[in-house]
């Protein structure tokens, strides 16, 4: 089941079972949803403030540039 656990905006961080997830708009001129996994640790940075979130998405966003995968483009089916 899952279990909604911060909201900021245009973000949201999930829990499914012991994995994690974020759901943010990565678009800048359109909405373009994006899921992507995270870790617990991601999630006890984004639950400090409202500026932690920002920087712990910026740098998941960073770690998938890294890894040749597009943040900025849907992952997701809605």
């Amino acid at each position: 089941m899952d279990k909604l656990i911060f909201q900021l905006s245009d973000m949201e961080i999930w829990a499914r079972g012991d994995r994690f997830f974020v759901r943010y708009d990565a678009g800048s001129h359109q909405i373009v949803m994006r899921e992507d996994e995270i870790s617990e640790q991601d999630v006890q940075e984004a639950l400090l403030s409202n500026e932690s979130a920002m920087k712990m998405l910026f740098a998941l966003q960073k770690r998938l540039i890294q890894a040749g995968i597009d943040p900025y483009v849907s992952n997701t089916k809605d």
